[in-house]
């Protein structure tokens, strides 16, 4: 990990300097007389030459702020470079690339024993073997079909029927693209987001879900700000933290009949609505408690 130098310098790293994270961090980095640089980590040259050397003189804390839903991994390489650079990357490049691919959550929380939802991924014909096993994932006939990375509920499919189900698979196969994962509908009583830097758990906004969208992100429910969570919830969140490498992150959770299950780590959360709810200054914590 790269060590700071005194002179305190934020590089954002997103696609739109108009986003609304990304207008936080800069505005709160202006706020604090930090040097303060956006780049578009798609919109960018890297020269790779023996003459070039590391400008030693260079430092800072590096903002990552793609989520990875191109299926091109470039961002990762201009991180590194910065990296190379002096500039701490924040998240770590290694936990952002377990991180944005949801079959490599599904691993992880089998790995560190963190409560999940049932999860198949395969690739090929679909077969009689594992057409069983998805048969037999879903008590009521519903599925729910993410692509290995999306944002923002996009890429995130309710399937009613295991007709429809088939169907869908079939045409992916034909198409040669299988990067999904499948995982039953679970009724649900209770949706979270928490929203955590380090080891503290920021704020936690539980979440109504519209009636017209089984999505829960924050563009798609209305939600509240809570003070306190149950404790054996909290912590499974530790816990999962403890286990990330992840600076900060926003966790989504639900509460069901069989008791909390781990939906997602975002390594990349926006905070919009945690900001507004929870009256918190989520950017300035970002850059005094990580730089």
């Amino acid at each position: 990990m790269a060590k700071l130098k005194d002179n305190k310098n934020i590089l954002v790293s997103s696609e739109s300097p108009d986003l609304y994270t990304t207008k936080r961090l800069l505005s709160e980095s202006n706020k604090l007389k930090y040097t303060t640089v956006w780049l578009n980590p798609y919109q960018h040259l890297i020269s790779i030459n023996k003459k070039s050397k590391n400008k030693a003189n260079e430092s800072g804390l590096y903002f990552h702020r793609t989520s990875g839903t191109r299926y091109d991994d470039f961002d990762l390489l201009v991180a590194r470079h910065h990296e190379d650079n002096h500039y701490k990357v924040t998240n770590p490049i290694t936990s952002l690339e377990t991180f944005r691919k949801k079959d490599e959550q599904a691993l992880f929380f089998k790995r560190h024993g963190i409560p999940s939802i049932d999860t198949l991924i395969y690739r090929g014909e679909l077969n009689e073997k594992y057409w069983n096993a998805l048969q037999t994932l879903s008590s009521n006939g519903k599925y729910i079909l993410k692509m290995i990375r999306g944002n923002q509920g996009i890429g995130v499919n309710l399937i009613e029927g295991q007709q429809s189900l088939k169907s869908l698979l079939e045409t992916f196969h034909a198409m040669k693209d299988q990067k999904f994962l499948i995982q039953p509908y679970l009724e649900h009583k209770k949706e979270w987001r928490a929203f955590v830097i380090k080891d503290e758990i920021m704020g936690v906004i539980e979440r109504t879900i519209s009636k017209e969208d089984f999505r829960g992100n924050s563009k798609r429910s209305t939600g509240k700000f809570i003070k306190r969570i149950p404790k054996e919830l909290e912590k499974e969140i530790q816990k999962a933290v403890n286990h990330s490498g992840l600076d900060y992150c926003g966790i989504d959770i639900i509460e069901t009949k069989s008791g909390f299950a781990f939906l997602e780590m975002n390594p990349v959360p926006g905070f919009l609505q945690m900001e507004e709810l929870s009256k918190i200054n989520i950017a300035r914590e970002l850059i005094t408690r990580l730089y």
